[in-house]
């Protein structure tokens, strides 16, 4: 136990007493500045970041997480040590230990480390629900000279907290999850179109996204902008089988599994748990949460989440190899250079 002790300390003094300092802060600044960099050159990275935008605009998951390059290089050490007094506080911070130790010790530990934590200064207050979502937009990043193109649909999703949770996680799997899920099978296997096409749902404490992506050669992507599609709109249409439903149940639940074989793992997950107001409970009926979802389930969840008829749909690559064919489906599409695309507004203009 002394080993945690010493870590109890240390995290303790991090988190109660940080320094901001300045030459840290700068480091860290130019660190995230450079990978954003990197990543704005990377079609499949740049189509997610202006699909995020495009789904959500101003509402508060529109922003790009880590920054911009704008909005990186304008932060203060001011600015950095406010939002701490704000939002570092006791009232609303968990502490989670995870591994060999008893619920007793972990209490004499907590509160021997930040039993006397106490907040300064008035808290935040809890952020609106954000603006009404923008409509869905059809964007063409143009990348000259880019080997391949970003391709995503994507929408809003569901909150944690839905009772269509489980369903959806299913519709999502049966979608996009593992190398025999259905975009994998149309677009990589059956048309060799891609090296791998997948899905996610982004169910946090509000609805998140529901993104649907791959890379594509530049003249095949208006095919599998079609073939995504496709797809979405056949799980809101028609019942998955058995079988098929049967096999994403499993891989589900060994994802969950690994997620919490280990003490890191399952740490993580009961922070995630946590932080989306999810009871802790839930943890021990996941498995048969998934297995008690039946195929009408699966589809009624997939025909209000997964509906592309509320999607964005977003392409980058080297536009003048695909951009005409596209305009021919999508005539109000919008083209916009790769370096004219601004992050930090809901236009992306």
């Amino acid at each position: 136990m002394a080993l945690i002790a010493q870590a109890m300390a240390v995290m303790a003094d991090v988190a109660r007493n940080p320094a901001f300092a300045q030459d840290e802060l700068d480091r860290a600044r130019a660190q995230a500045i450079d990978g954003i960099q990197v990543s704005l050159k990377n079609p499949a990275q740049l189509a997610n970041y202006v699909a995020n935008r495009a789904v959500f605009g101003e509402a508060p998951y529109g922003s790009l997480l880590g920054g911009t390059v704008k909005s990186l290089g304008a932060i203060t050490r001011d600015q950095v040590a406010a939002n701490y007094r704000k939002h570092w506080r006791p009232g609303g911070a968990t502490l989670i230990l995870a591994g060999d130790v008893t619920p007793a010790k972990a209490r004499a530990l907590a509160t021997q480390y930040f039993g006397s934590w106490a907040a300064s200064g008035a808290s935040a207050a809890v952020a609106s629900t954000g603006n009404a979502l923008p409509e869905p937009r059809v964007v063409v990043v143009d990348l000259p000279g880019a080997g391949q193109a970003g391709v995503v649909v994507a929408r809003a999703g569901l909150a944690r907290g839905d009772g269509q949770y489980y369903a959806a996680s299913l519709a999502n799997a049966v979608l996009g999850v593992g190398f025999s899920s259905r975009l994998n099978q149309e677009i990589r296997i059956k048309r060799g179109l891609s090296y791998g096409a997948g899905s996610s749902l982004g169910a946090r404490l509000r609805p998140g996204p529901m993104t649907a992506s791959t890379q594509t050669k530049n003249p095949s992507a208006p095919e599998v902008v079609a073939l995504v599609l496709a797809e979405l709109r056949k799980l809101g249409r028609e019942p998955v089988g058995t079988a098929e439903l049967q096999t994403r149940k499993e891989v589900l639940i060994g994802n969950f599994g690994r997620a919490t074989e280990s003490v890191e793992g399952l740490a993580n997950l009961t922070g995630n748990y946590v932080a989306n107001n999810v009871p802790l409970s839930e943890l021990k009926r996941y498995t048969a949460s998934i297995q008690g979802v039946d195929p009408a389930a699966v589809q009624a969840a997939a025909a209000k989440y997964l509906d592309p008829s509320r999607a964005s749909i977003v392409v980058v690559g080297d536009a003048k190899q695909f951009v005409d064919e596209l305009r021919k489906t999508y005539p109000k599409l919008e083209l916009i250079a790769a370096d004219k695309v601004d992050l930090d507004s809901a236009t992306l203009k």
